[in-house]
């Protein structure tokens, strides 16, 4: 991965490449960023950078042994940890049981996601496990970092998603955290920092991560693939998250009729309309299973944008026309009671549908639930 390939972010580009440049290269550093976002792009960037044998001032050349290595994930100097599942053929879980999988997913889209990563098991995570980074990890770094480094300057020990690890594996890595063998650099690339125990953070340097802006998508894209209206609505249906607009791109998502979705459904499920809601489930259910996460994404954004409508200026909605439209008349439903209750059963949909639960039984279901949220009267009305 070069710098270069990486859209936005310039600040923190400068910010590694002078630090290498200066020799003032922190041992532990922590890649903070949301879900989608630049954070391991660039923690991959850097590390190809810190061990490029022709770097340039500003980047990797890109064709050295070093950087060919680096750049397809199979430097013998890169270990990389990540989020595991037990299955049935493996029941105490590395790294490296599952690292050829892991490749393939983040190779095919580098702003993937945890979600996307444990979506990818499919049937083989029927009992619904979120990723976890195990004790016996923690064991076999220790193990790894008692070699010396094959050929690389810099040993770059990786930690995608480390907030998914548990309390034995965060105690036993501390120490190295603090003292890392020498010419050993721990990269942490986390999706949310508040997870991460005070402990850990305390010992690395923060490297913060912004959200992509909608030129930064168009400049990922071109501008033949995206118009700036394009890219400002899906910057807002997907929260800035790269991996995501990735998908529906591909899949040709976008071409979806959210809007019109939605209404059709809270209108079906006020009226109480159970034969309108049957066929409405019987669509939804023949879309893939990311169609049915993205109308679902969506409905939690629309509930927001209620709220924000009800309690706060107009000008801080993220809608076009349609949905403004849309948003004046069905507002009044949405309040500060129900809005919560609505969110977090669209939260856990999201899972559900993510272990592969029955979309017809899980949509019809929370269709029944949706009449019950918009009767749901507001107990205190607003002055």
């Amino acid at each position: 991965m070069l710098f270069k390939e990486i859209t936005g972010n310039n600040a923190v580009k400068k910010q590694l490449i002078d630090a290498v440049r200066n020799n003032r290269i922190s041992h532990a550093q922590l890649f903070s960023g949301k879900s989608g976002s630049a954070k391991l792009a660039l923690a991959l960037a850097y590390a190809q950078f810190l061990n490029c044998k022709n770097r340039t001032a500003i980047d990797s050349c890109g064709t050295c042994s070093s950087c060919l290595k680096f750049n397809n994930l199979s430097h013998p100097d890169l270990h990389l940890v990540i989020p595991v599942l037990k299955t049935k053929q493996v029941q105490k879980p590395v790294s490296d049981h599952f690292i050829g999988q892991w490749r393939n997913f983040i190779t095919n889209n580098y702003y993937g996601s945890l979600n996307g990563w444990i979506d990818s098991f499919g049937t083989e995570n029927k009992s619904g496990q979120q990723g976890t980074i195990y004790k016996d990890e923690a064991n076999n770094i220790h193990k790894k970092l008692s070699l010396k480094n094959y050929e690389a300057d810099h040993r770059i020990v990786m930690i995608w998603i480390p907030e998914r690890m548990n309390l034995d594996a965060s105690n036993k890595l501390l120490k190295l955290f603090e003292e890392p063998p020498k010419g050993t650099i721990f990269l942490l690339v986390t999706e949310n920092i508040n997870q991460l125990l005070p402990t850990i953070t305390s010992r690395l340097q923060t490297i913060k991560v912004a959200d992509f802006t909608a030129e930064d998508i168009i400049d990922h894209f071109g501008e033949q693939a995206l118009t700036l209206e394009k890219a400002k609505q899906l910057r807002n249906l997907t929260n800035a998250d790269l991996g995501k607009i990735n998908l529906i791109l591909e899949d040709r998502e976008d071409e979806l009729d959210l809007i019109a979705d939605f209404s059709a459904w809270m209108r079906l499920t006020y009226k109480m309309d159970v034969q309108g809601i049957s066929k409405w489930v019987e669509n939804l259910s023949l879309k893939g299973r990311k169609q049915q996460n993205l109308f679902l994404s969506y409905s939690i954004k629309m509930v927001r944008e209620c709220l924000i409508y009800n309690f706060a200026s107009s000008t801080l909605l993220k809608t076009n026309k349609k949905e403004f439209a849309f948003l004046t008349k069905f507002s009044p439903f949405i309040h500060e009671e129900n809005s919560v209750m609505i969110t977090e059963k669209l939260e856990e949909s999201i899972k559900a549908i993510n272990r592969n639960a029955n979309a017809k039984i899980l949509f019809f279901e929370l269709s029944l639930q949706m009449v019950k949220f918009l009767r749901l009267k507001r107990k205190f009305a607003i002055k």
